[in-house]
């Protein structure tokens, strides 16, 4: 099994992100979510998020588990822009709103 791509690397809560992980193994092919904790701008976990069927939840823990230092230091360069785009979008959300 290897990675082909993640996209769409994105913030899903405070210190986490979330990424569309496209996974191949000789003819089967599988969007995968991928779920990384985050502290400051530094990734300390990662989890298999939603999927469909081509691969077991097994398969892919165990890729992630394997090779997750890789996967650590490619998402490494992502996280302060995707954290840029966060904020901007709470700033926006709740400009003007004191109770925010």
């Amino acid at each position: 099994m290897q990675l082909l791509s993640l996209d769409n690397f994105r913030m899903i809560d405070r210190n986490k992100a979330a990424g569309a992980a496209q996974f191949q193994a000789g003819d089967k092919n599988a969007e995968v979510e991928l779920i990384f904790y985050l502290q400051s701008n530094y990734c300390v976990s990662i989890r298999v998020g939603r999927h469909d069927n081509s691969f077991s939840q097994e398969e892919l823990a165990q890729y992630v588990h394997r090779n997750r230092v890789e996967l650590k230091q490619m998402v490494l360069p992502m996280i302060p822009p995707a954290r840029e785009v966060a904020r901007k979008e709470w700033d926006e959300r709740y400009q003007g709103n004191e109770y925010a």
